[in-house]
């Protein structure tokens, strides 16, 4: 399989990730350039092995790349976009494609016709999330009908919704409400914490009611997936069925009940000599996923990102999108709405955007 090669405009927490993927797995991913201006960046990252340089144009003097990766602040991101989709370049952008619904209606306006965008939704390419996703599309719980998502934020959280219960633009009502609790952090972007302190987070409850008899629950707490003393939780309810976390419950018929329990496969756990890394999920004796990586030691997020390059260098090359515009406008547009409902205190109405049309033709 050809690599992907790709120019990183941007830095910081987020672009590192690229910039390890890149290193520990050369033979699948290349960046050609790093666009930044900050003189401390280039430095720093020259001194990975990476070629730093000031612009665009800069940066295409080391060869055409199969795209260009946007992890810029989320202020200035729609713009960047559409500035790099001018120049003919495909664009894998970070989330959140921006920060307002007036950089979703920028993109929308101004991204030209037939251009090549996805934004870097990595979360439902998780082991964990992808083999759910298996489980439903095999129809074993049956048809979908409810989505509790306590697991990570905002869009995120409400992309995977979506995909849980495979809904699209169709009108949706948000109820929210917001509270306080008091916790400990964990792991921080910045790291562990040096000393024991007690913080008050957000907790943010929110009730989406898709229509078509399906229904999500949006519940978290700031840092809660950062949180060593927080759980996560992901319950999805079909008509047959329903996945509880790692449980499977289902009827094999009208009378007889199956639970059966998703398993990590490991590799150099207790006498296993095939290494160190992950292998893949099980349920009941059938693979749900198989770790397409297993060559390189790899953290859920970095296989799920990994993943979201390589969709990416496909969708390039005449492949299929994997996360468009319209579908990261979407789950941006519903977290702006869980605001405005917590805001007025009153449940609020999606309205139909300039995306509405392409989200409902996906699911003709």
């Amino acid at each position: 399989m050809k690599k992907a090669q790709f120019i990183l405009i941007g830095g910081g927490w987020r672009g590192e990730f690229y910039m390890r993927l890149a290193q520990k797995m050369p033979n699948r991913f290349e960046i050609t350039a790093i666009v930044t201006v900050d003189p401390k960046q280039q430095t720093y990252y020259a001194s990975w092995g990476f070629n730093c340089v000031e612009s665009l144009d800069r940066a295409l003097l080391a060869g055409q790349p199969d795209f260009v990766v946007i992890c810029v602040p989320h202020t200035v991101a729609a713009k960047v976009a559409v500035e790099v989709l001018k120049t003919g370049l495909p664009v894998l952008s970070e989330t959140p494609a921006g920060s307002s619904l007036d950089d979703l209606l920028y993109l929308a306006a101004n991204m030209p016709q037939n251009a090549k965008y996805q934004v870097a939704e990595q979360y439902h390419l998780r082991p964990d999330m992808a083999a759910r996703l298996s489980v439903i599309a095999k129809g074993k719980i049956g048809h979908p009908q409810l989505a509790l998502v306590s697991l990570t934020n905002n869009y995120h959280a409400i992309a995977l919704m979506r995909k849980f219960l495979n809904v699209s633009g169709h009108e949706t009502t948000i109820l929210a409400q917001r509270f306080q609790v008091t916790g400990q952090p964990g792991f921080e972007r910045s790291g562990l914490a040096l000393l024991e302190r007690f913080q008050v987070y957000n907790q943010t409850l929110a009730t989406f009611n898709f229509g078509q008899g399906k229904t999500g629950i949006y519940n978290f707490e700031d840092d809660q997936h950062r949180s060593f003393i927080r759980s996560q939780h992901i319950q999805v309810k079909g008509d047959r069925g329903e996945l509880n976390d790692k449980d499977l419950r289902y009827l094999k018929d009208f009378k007889t009940p199956i639970i059966s329990h998703v398993q990590r496969i490991n590799k150099g756990e207790y006498e296993n000599m095939e290494g160190v890394g992950f292998k893949g999920l099980i349920l009941a004796g059938d693979w749900l996923y198989q770790n397409p990586y297993q060559e390189t030691v790899l953290s859920d997020d970095e296989i799920a990102l990994a993943t979201c390059l390589r969709q990416m260098a496909d969708y390039c090359r005449g492949g299929k999108a994997f996360y468009s515009f319209a579908q990261a406008a979407q789950d941006f547009y519903l977290t702006l709405l869980i605001e405005e409902s917590i805001e007025t205190q009153q449940a609020v109405h999606t309205q139909p955007q300039p995306w509405t049309s392409e989200l409902l033709k996906d699911y003709e």
